[in-house]
């Protein structure tokens, strides 16, 4: 049989509620902001006790004041690459201005505890990420009548990897106070917490350490382990792993996606990989391009591309639907993508969990082939086609604890959306099927849930997870 029975197989199937073939897939990368990053800790070379005074402005209730800032950690003097390494002893030091004690005393309070978050970039070899130090004060603090109040608290940074000779420097970065007044009864004021966000001032380096990463003496690791590098290129790395343009602050990395899409017209999913292999679609990452903070908050854009055989593609994916519930429709979808994917990791810094939203966007172009209807071949052609290109937008959540939960680039997880899909073009040989395929598969509301693995960075492995593993897709 031809094209001529595969389309009469479809008209006699077509009705205005759900006729045949499966939707578009998203398959979009997302950031999180500090997750992987380089850190600093203790060594056989001994430590490096350091006293920082920084000069903040801060956003008090009554205005912007300037404030004092003590930030006083234990730095190892000197690592090794592959060694973990861990800023100790932090404690900050804030000087609140007789206005801002002001401030909380006339809403009844008499004393207040404290805690917050002090932002820091770390720099290595170029590349800049950044890390949160949640910080605490151990007890309650009496406000005074007619002067200002000097706060201490204890924060905990984050340990990471030290990965290549060079120097690691430590910067601050913006600070976060949560105050929380309490009146001489021990019972909460109103407003309960008053928050009060931070930044260094202008012409303050906020330089806090340098620390030397010296090179190793042995191939082990300083634990005496074999070390947990993978040479880039070495097997277990997916061929195309990290090829993309670094730029900024970036880090090329790479890893699998894979999912399900399903179909407004239709009853069922689409699985977002080939099954045989089955081995999903390759993303490739500029992680952490540029970051910026604003009060309580620190973005950080990336990009993505996919890789397939050397092109900005995914692998073709056959997919099957039961049409009217009994009738199986099957097609080979070919996604090529059209824009780099855009990333936007929104990372909120004044208190645990840290909660992070990612946003991410491209556009790519549908192609259809391959397709038979019970059995029948439709004959489309070779160009079969979105007439525009499918936009595509995804949202993942996640929490940027310690280890991180829900979805952040480094980890992986899950991100969801709905595209509209296009009308069709170029589609049948002896025919037009440009209206059929349009009627049949067009139009909004088709959900899609993308799931990422773990990021694999080729040039660091240490600091990544590398071969990156095989997701499994989540419903």
């Amino acid at each position: 049989m031809g094209n001529a029975g595969g389309l009469s197989a479809w008209r006699k199937l077509r009705d205005p509620r759900g006729p045949v073939l499966p939707s578009a897939l998203v398959l979009v990368a997302g950031v999180l902001a500090g997750t992987v990053g380089i850190a600093a800790g203790a060594s056989g070379a001994g430590t490096t006790n350091v006293s920082a005074g920084l000069t903040y402005n801060c956003q008090f209730p009554s205005g912007s004041d300037a404030v004092a800032v003590t930030v006083a950690a234990t730095f190892p003097a000197s690592v090794v690459p592959g060694q973990r390494v861990l800023p100790t002893a932090v404690q900050i030091t804030a000087g609140l201005p007789r206005t801002a004690v002001a401030d909380l005393t006339r809403l009844g309070a008499t004393s207040l505890t404290a805690s917050g978050v002090f932002a820091t970039i770390e720099t290595a070899q170029g590349k800049s990420v950044s890390a949160q130090w949640p910080a605490r004060a151990p007890a309650a603090f009496p406000l005074p009548a007619n002067s200002g109040l000097k706060l201490t608290e204890t924060a905990a940074a984050p340990p990471a990897t030290a990965s290549s000779p060079g120097t690691i420097t430590f910067t601050a970065g913006d600070l976060v106070l949560d105050l929380k007044p309490k009146k001489a009864d021990g019972t909460a004021t109103t407003p309960t917490t008053v928050r009060v966000a931070c930044a260094l001032g202008n012409g303050v380096s906020g330089t806090l350490a340098a620390i030397t990463v010296a090179s190793a003496t042995s191939s082990a690791s300083p634990s005496g382990s074999p070390s947990s590098r993978v040479p880039h290129g070495a097997q277990g790395l997916p061929q195309g792993c990290g090829k993309i343009k670094v730029v900024g602050t970036g880090t090329a990395t790479c890893g699998y996606i894979t999912g399900f899409s399903d179909v407004a017209k239709l009853f069922g999913a689409a699985l977002l990989q080939p099954k045989r292999p089955a081995r999903p679609g390759l993303v490739n990452v500029d992680f952490a391009e540029s970051h910026k903070f604003k009060p309580g908050k620190l973005i950080v854009h990336s990009t993505a591309k996919l890789y397939y055989r050397g092109r900005a593609e995914l692998p073709p994916v056959t997919a099957t639907f039961l049409a009217f519930r009994f009738v199986p429709v099957t097609a080979t979808l070919h996604l090529v993508e059209l824009t780099p994917i855009k990333i936007v990791s929104v990372s909120g810094i004044t208190g645990l969990p840290f909660p992070i939203t990612v946003r991410t966007s491209t556009k790519i172009s549908v192609r259809i082939t391959d397709v038979k209807v019970n059995g029948v071949p439709l004959d489309v052609g070779p160009h079969c086609q979105t007439a525009s290109a499918v936009k595509l937008d995804l949202i993942g959540k996640g929490q940027n604890t310690i280890p991180p939960k829900g979805y952040t680039v480094p980890t992986g997880g899950p991100l969801a959306g709905r595209v509209t899909i296009p009308r069709f073009t170029g589609c049948g040989v002896s025919e037009n099927l440009d209206p059929l395929l349009t009627g049949s598969i067009s139009g909004p509301g088709n959900f899609l849930k993308v799931t990422q693995g773990k990021l694999c960075g080729p040039s660091q492995p240490a600091n990544w997870t590398c071969p990156p593993p095989v997701p499994k897709p989540l419903r």
